[in-house]
């Protein structure tokens, strides 16, 4: 795989054959790395495939694939030359017209944007991107489909997901007729869409093996209803996105084999500084606000580090609370605490619990 993508990355990214090798490499081995690990890999990779590649080189597109003829055919995602699709590219980073963004791209969004975009550059393989909740998995694999005008659609998987909801199904049409309607992903593989199979891991054992056919080299998906193999429009691409199997309640971890199917990519938490960051471009907020709002999550999240506290399902802090903190619109800075007190510990059914969250909220707001 690593081969093959390094070809394709001379062929069609028109990258010198060294830094071509360094991308290729990394890609297939990255997997779920975390970031001090990938440092190493691409110190290790340096060393004996690019001693002198820098970081600037590295950040140089190649020329459009389309040439002067068909440039139009293809979106650059900084480094990387991706096909457009049918609608018109949108960047959701670019302010509105209330001067805030919907999307912030961040130092840890722009590296994780790179390796998404790489990914997709590389060939038709599936990518699996894994991380802890409200990391931004999903988001940016929409944003990267915005930009490139692609259609995207989500499917979300839990442990009574029924497999005809990617596929389909008979039902009565407008006459009254038995007939046959495609899934979810039936349709996307049809027209050319971009599929997000979020939450991978909770999927039914059935749903993982119906898509085996799918995540091989051929791209076929066999519907036995009606006796018909589908095969994936060129334009087609798929992605998965889960939370670690030992972190979380009920997600089972995938078999290796399985796993081997998909390129990887790991995402880590949103660093406290990129999400004061975040709060203010994307909610308005004072960077006080911001800061405090931070820091009242990081000390409960140390209170259910430390014991058995907010161990139940709404218990845990993560960045979309905060983002649903900040568009309440508190005006003060009382305000902004009681909107807290109110989101974060009215979802608990331990008066303990609740006392504590009033707590850590009247300190870090004092």
């Amino acid at each position: 795989r690593a081969l093959l993508a390094s070809k394709r990355f001379v062929e069609e990214q028109k990258m010198g054959i060294r830094r071509a090798l360094v991308e290729g490499f990394e890609m297939t081995f990255q997997g779920s790395l975390d970031d001090g690990s990938s440092k190493e890999l691409f110190q290790l990779l340096g060393l004996h495939l690019a001693e002198k590649s820098t970081t600037k080189d590295r950040d140089q597109p190649g020329r459009n694939p389309g040439g002067r003829s068909s440039s139009d055919q293809y979106v650059l995602v900084k480094p990387f030359w991706l096909p457009k699709g049918p609608l018109e590219p949108v960047d959701w980073s670019e302010p509105g017209r209330t001067s805030l963004s919907s999307f912030v791209l961040t130092s840890t969004t722009r590296n994780n944007l790179r390796k998404l975009a790489r990914g997709i550059a590389a060939g038709p393989w599936p990518i699996l991107l894994e991380g802890p909740t409200s990391a931004g998995k999903t988001t940016l694999v929409e944003y990267t489909a915005a930009l490139c005008g692609q259609k995207v659609v989500r499917i979300n998987n839990h442990e009574h997901t029924d497999i005809q909801e990617y596929t389909g199904g008979f039902t009565s049409d407008e006459n009254g007729k038995l007939a046959f309607y495609d899934g979810l992903l039936v349709r996307a593989l049809r027209n050319g869409d971009w599929v997000i199979l979020d939450e991978l891991n909770l999927a039914p054992t059935e749903v993982l093996e119906a898509l085996n056919r799918l995540l091989d080299d051929n791209r076929e998906l066999y519907l036995p209803e009606i006796n018909e193999v589908v095969k994936a429009h060129p334009s087609f691409r798929l992605f998965a996105t889960q939370n670690p199997s030992g972190a979380y309640g009920g997600r089972k971890p995938l078999s290796r084999a399985f796993r081997n199917r998909f390129l990887e990519m790991y995402m880590g938490d949103i660093p406290p500084g990129e999400l004061v960051s975040i709060l203010e471009r994307r909610a308005g907020l004072a960077p006080s606000y911001a800061k405090t709002m931070v820091a009242t999550m990081k000390a409960l999240r140390r209170r259910r580090n430390a014991g058995n506290l907010f161990m139940g399902q709404d218990g845990f802090m993560t960045p979309r609370d905060l983002l649903r903190w900040a568009h309440r619109g508190a005006t003060s800075k009382t305000e902004l605490a009681k909107e807290g007190y109110m989101l974060l510990a009215e979802r608990l059914r331990d008066d303990n619990e609740k006392g504590h969250v009033l707590h850590e909220i009247q300190q870090q707001f004092k």
